[in-house]
């Protein structure tokens, strides 16, 4: 159930995500199904985004539809099964597969220059039992909250997952029965191109149905891109790789001493960086979680997610961000500001996700068994 506080603009506050079972073989039927059970939160998401657009970049939405459609042709000749899923949601759901395909490509229609997340990864080296964890804080605008949640799912076909994303997007985050996990970050580069590439989300689907780890990366490296982003994957062999992706280049990352992190920056390649801020929260988080390496466990994780770095919660370098108080944003709108969504470990040996709604500081985290 999900709780929505709107009053005197203060922080949206939640109790839970609503959580949606999906079993069907077919990728029409599970997007059907995903459709029919999220109908209003489809709905709420679709509203806000027109709204979005037509503030942000005075486009109509009639534009942005005709924009989204633009990546179908590209789709068609790889990912013809996720497009599917995507007819499947919009049948179930009523909505206009046109609207369907613009939430499906938000990130490459508006390249939010907000800083969206931070991530990290823990190997068995590094944690108390040996098991190997990945999570993020998921920071973006305060209204995605309101049309977020989880998804379980089982294709029939030896793979099922659980992950977070928008209602009516394919994912934006999880983990696999075969012990495969992805998480991300934004990321903004003097190459990104206002040209169809794939989509960020059918990326992060590919891996999120992968076997391996090694699968994961190569469906990423085969992917054209036209806009960067920063996808960091993990198995549950003890195994992660953090991949920064540029419409030109694919760079990986490795965990020092058991231990990976990521903001919104890039470490690599930094010449073609358009990322403004966020240059500290990879290594701040680093810092905190290095303190117990060797003996890390999902409480202590829970502690670092908690962070506000010099007690200015609503700062870009803290992990767990909120909403300015009265004041500190003059002109702003309360929810269009960055904050910390939903916070998010998995532990993938046990196959288990324990997940806050909002900001872990203030919330509590729920458990989720796949």
């Amino acid at each position: 159930m999900i709780e929505t506080l709107h009053e005197n603009g203060k922080e949206y506050g939640f109790m839970e995500f609503k959580v949606v079972t999906i079993s069907a073989a077919t990728p029409y039927e599970r997007g059907v199904q995903h459709g029919q059970a999220a109908r209003d939160l489809i709905e709420r998401g679709i509203a806000r985004y027109q709204e979005h657009f037509q503030k942000a970049e005075q486009a109509p939405w009639s534009m942005v539809r005709q924009k989204a459609m633009g990546f179908v042709p590209i789709l068609e000749r790889e990912y013809e099964d996720l497009l599917e899923e995507i007819r499947g949601i919009a049948g179930g759901s009523g909505v206009d597969f046109e609207d369907m395909m613009v939430l499906n490509t938000r990130y490459e229609l508006l390249k939010f220059p907000i800083q969206e997340c931070t991530t990290f990864a823990v190997l068995p080296e590094a944690s108390a039992n040996r098991h190997t964890y990945l999570g993020m804080n998921w920071d973006n605008v305060g209204w995605m909250r309101d049309s977020s949640l989880l998804l379980k799912v089982d294709e029939l076909n030896g793979t099922r997952y659980f992950c977070m994303t928008e209602a009516g997007q394919l994912i934006r985050h999880g983990f696999n029965n075969h012990g495969v996990a992805v998480v991300t970050n934004n990321l903004l580069s003097t190459g990104d191109k206002d040209q169809p590439g794939v989509p960020t989300n059918f990326m992060r689907r590919r891996i999120l149905t992968s076997k391996t780890l090694e699968e994961a990366v190569q469906s990423v490296r085969n992917a054209p891109r036209s806009v960067s982003c920063n996808l960091m994957a993990a198995s549950a062999e003890g195994n992660a790789v953090d991949m920064e992706v540029n419409p030109v280049r694919l760079s990986e990352l490795h965990p020092t001493g058991g231990i990976l992190t990521h903001a919104n920056h890039f470490a690599t390649n930094r010449d073609i960086c358009r990322s403004k801020g966020g240059n500290f929260r990879d290594v701040r988080l680093y810092s905190l979680l290095e303190q117990r390496r060797g003996s890390i466990d999902p409480a202590f994780i829970t502690d670092c997610l908690k962070d506000h770095y010099k007690a200015d919660p609503a700062s870009h370098e803290a992990i767990c961000k909120h909403i300015p108080q009265a004041g500190e944003s003059v002109g702003q709108d309360p929810a269009s500001c960055s904050v910390t969504i939903a916070s998010q470990i998995y532990d993938l040996d046990a196959r288990e996700a324990l997940v806050c709604c909002g900001n872990p500081c203030t919330g509590s985290y729920t458990k989720y068994t796949l």
